[in-house]
């Protein structure tokens, strides 16, 4: 029985796990990437939390060390890249991208508590189109004190002693013109129902 010799023109074969270490450039980055890369992105990810941007960052450290380091073998890229990986990742994560990103998610999380459940019906439009006719009808026929207290309240958001001094009264005036205001406005909406 003979042995035939490998043909060493066909292919070139991986090297040998001893071999790898005589690797230099981007043979040695290549041979890191196929041995280490799921390390690699493991230890971004857990920091992360994030698989696609771990992914890119795993991928630009890559290509910053092979950019700075172009004649190193593997024994020496290997810590240069876990290096560039832990710098990368830290600033990311000081980034005021990584922070509008994670509350960006919060809130896609919150995404059916905050979103209406339903678009108004026609009918409910219709609803408050009247109902602020009814409103606004109320307001024009107050007294124009009650009726500024009222708006400079709720519209302007002052308090009582700001709108007090507004409208040269006291601030337990304003305070009672107010919920005569907001009782006349209940009246007639509960009036207009019937």
């Amino acid at each position: 029985m003979t042995m035939q010799e490998p043909d060493n023109t066909s292919t070139a074969r991986r090297p040998l796990v001893g071999e790898s270490f005589a690797l230099r450039g981007r043979a040695a980055l290549d041979e890191i990437f196929r041995l280490q890369y799921d390390q690699l992105l493991r230890f971004c990810r857990i920091r992360l939390g994030n698989v696609p941007d771990a992914e890119d960052l795993v991928q630009e450290a890559f290509l910053s060390v092979r950019r700075a380091y172009p004649d190193k073998g593997v024994e020496e890229l290997r810590p240069l890249l876990f290096t560039a990986l832990r710098n990368l990742t830290l600033d990311y994560l000081k980034s005021g991208y990584a922070k509008r990103a994670r509350s960006s998610d919060a809130f896609s999380d919150l995404g059916d508590v905050l979103a209406c459940p339903r678009s108004p019906t026609p009918e409910t439009q219709m609803i408050d189109i009247q109902s602020l006719a009814i409103v606004q009808d109320a307001l024009a026929r107050l007294e124009p004190r009650k009726r500024d207290a009222l708006l400079l309240s709720r519209l302007e958001r002052l308090t009582h002693k700001e709108i007090a001094v507004r409208l040269s009264v006291s601030p337990r005036t304003v305070r009672s013109d107010i919920t005569e205001a907001i009782a006349v406005m209940a009246k007639s909406l509960a009036s207009s129902n019937h």
